[in-house]
């Protein structure tokens, strides 16, 4: 069988995936530091050996990815990080792994797991970097999708068929409130017992329609007094005083930023959990080091392992 000899080179996949980012060829031949008909020469070599266009010229506005464009970046992101892996176990062979990570977290995570999860891995494995993004779900997957991020730390809610997902651990939610709230006396609420008290909700796509469906299992959804994305300031509404809230992720601490404390309790009902695990976009094959951060990730996290935390 005659090897199929490749028309394109790393440098022209470089120019590509960075003229996709930018979406001007000028912005791109900064960010490269290479002259501007470099970069177009390059890319309408690419669209030859390809035989499709990726761009559309728009005059004064720029360029937009083609659908043929957007399908191929996401896998020449995947192709140069190869590469990058490659180059990098070839000038290490001696002292273990090396590369990068692009990691995604949903937002709302963040706070209480990054810092903690990269410096351990990084303890054990100090040939690796990474990138780190907090988003949304919808952001995160679309960077999954694109080849912008490696993996991404999240909540299995509206998984959709091209994103691959590997369950670490169920998190039930529980109840936040005020530190001398009348409900704090009780070591479990009920749904129903919160409907009279002020909702203080975390404002975010997806962890809103899934703390509100908690409710329908009691014929009625609380009315939102307060909002916020940003959970620390949805746990300082409550500690002074402003409302209950809902949360999942377990918490080391419960002061918050300002010096007031809340309270964490369970329900008695029976409620719908969650589970915190792992997204990968199924169409890209992950580098060693990504299946490697992944497997640390189920040995520290992981269903049976110690707890994430207890406040």
């Amino acid at each position: 069988m005659e090897n199929l000899s490749l028309r394109y080179s790393l440098r022209q996949l470089r120019y590509f995936v960075a003229t996709a980012q930018a979406l001007s060829f000028t912005a791109a031949s900064r960010l490269l530091h290479v002259s501007q008909p470099s970069i177009s020469t390059a890319i309408a070599e690419l669209e030859e050996s390809f035989g499709v266009q990726l761009f559309i010229r728009h005059h004064a506005a720029g360029l937009s990815l083609t659908q043929a464009g957007r399908e191929i970046l996401g896998m020449a992101r995947s192709l140069l990080k190869n590469a990058e892996e490659l180059q990098g176990v070839a000038r290490s062979l001696d002292s273990g792994m090396s590369g990068s990570i692009a990691l995604g977290c949903l937002t709302s995570l963040a706070p209480p797991l990054l810092a903690g999860l990269i410096s351990r891995f990084v303890a054990e494995h100090a040939g690796i970097t990474f990138r780190t993004a907090e988003a949304h779900q919808e952001d995160l997957f679309t960077s999954l999708r694109d080849g912008s991020l490696d993996l991404a730390l999240t909540y299995d809610i509206d998984l959709t068929d091209d994103i691959a997902f590997q369950p670490l651990r169920t998190l039930p939610p529980y109840a936040i409130l005020p530190a001398r709230h009348r409900l704090a006396r009780q070591r479990a609420v009920t749904l129903k017992s919160l409907l009279a008290e002020p909702y203080v909700m975390l404002d975010l796509p997806h962890s809103r329609e899934y703390f509100a469906r908690l409710f329908d299992a009691v014929g009625e959804r609380p009315v939102p007094a307060f909002r916020s994305a940003q959970p620390e300031v949805v746990r300082g509404m409550v500690a002074n005083g402003l409302g209950f809230s809902i949360l999942n992720f377990p918490l080391q601490s419960t002061r918050t930023v300002d010096g007031v404390d809340f309270i964490i309790r369970p329900f008695k009902d029976e409620v719908a959990v969650v589970t915190l695990g792992i997204a990968q976009s199924r169409s890209l094959k992950p580098r060693q080091v990504v299946q490697r951060f992944a497997g640390f990730c189920a040995e520290w996290m992981g269903e049976g392992q110690r707890p994430l935390s207890l406040a």
